[in-house]
């Protein structure tokens, strides 16, 4: 799912993370695509190796699952990936949804220099990569166990600040997939603008001008072309009463759900019934 984000304010958080830990810091978005970082992959060890198909393949396996594993918690999650890197990846939350992710890694907690020199050139031989990959490796960061738990509690504030600040948000499109999702979840319960703003944690404004391109007619208008359709599928599909299926589809008042019914599809519940 694609998100918008602030590019200017990102960039400027991301360089101040790095500024004060050393450390990349890396946005990706709920599908795992990565989107934003700073510093640039560049001629880093691991974008260096990741030339090479096999290895690029293991890294984005190691990736999900320190994704996964965050979607599971809603937590903070450190970890080494398949090379013996450490790894810290948090969630970025809306609600109880997931946005993205923010990442940091490339690091190392082995506070022998030669040791870890000799198992990564081992790992640039294993998988044959060409070129001179001693001077990436050098620059490997080493952190302690304690500095990796800090940056990585500093990492989940920047999380926080950027949903606060919305220099982070879902697309249009990626809302109105969710409100979809939502709205039938509670098909037979009452729903409403304000319902929406609280489930989903922004304001009126925001979820407006977010929704405009995508809708007809505001949320109101949305929520009830969702409940007739819900109807009009058990119409079809089951058989259930119309009364029963009207309240089953969140219409409390019967004969307005006949009404709407019939001006939305241009025919009466009864006669599709028939039909």
């Amino acid at each position: 799912m694609s998100l918008k984000w602030q590019n200017t304010e990102l960039m400027e958080l991301m360089q101040d993370f790095y500024t004060l830990t050393g450390i990349r810091l890396v946005l990706f978005d709920a599908d795992h695509r990565e989107l934003a970082s700073y510093p640039s992959a560049g001629e880093t060890f691991c974008a260096c190796m990741r030339t090479n198909e096999l290895f690029d393949r293991q890294c984005r396996e190691s990736d999900k699952r320190a994704f996964d594993r965050c979607r599971q918690t809603r937590a903070l999650h450190i970890d080494k990936c398949h090379a013996g890197l450490t790894e810290a990846t948090v969630p970025i939350l809306e609600g109880e949804r997931i946005l993205g992710y923010m990442m940091f890694g490339q690091i190392t907690d082995r506070k022998n220099k030669e040791e870890t020199f000799e198992t990564l050139s081992a790992l640039v031989r294993e998988y044959g990569i060409q070129g001179n990959l001693e001077g990436r490796i050098k620059k490997i960061k080493y952190r302690n166990e304690q500095q990796i738990r800090s940056a990585s509690k500093i990492m989940e504030a920047c999380t926080a600040y950027v949903r606060l600040k919305d220099i982070v948000q879902p697309s249009g499109k990626q809302l109105i997939d969710s409100i979809e999702r939502f709205v039938e979840e509670h098909i037979r319960e009452e729903i409403d603008v304000d319902r929406i703003c609280r489930e989903f944690d922004i304001s009126r404004t925001r979820l407006y001008e977010t929704i405009r391109p995508y809708t007809e007619g505001g949320i109101a208008s949305f929520v009830k072309r969702k409940r007739l359709e819900y109807a009009k599928y058990l119409i079809r599909t089951t058989d259930r009463s119309i009364p029963e299926i009207a309240s089953a589809a969140g219409f409390s008042d019967y004969n307005y759900f006949l009404r709407v019914f019939k001006k939305q599809f241009g025919v009466s519940s009864k006669t599709l019934r028939k039909n």
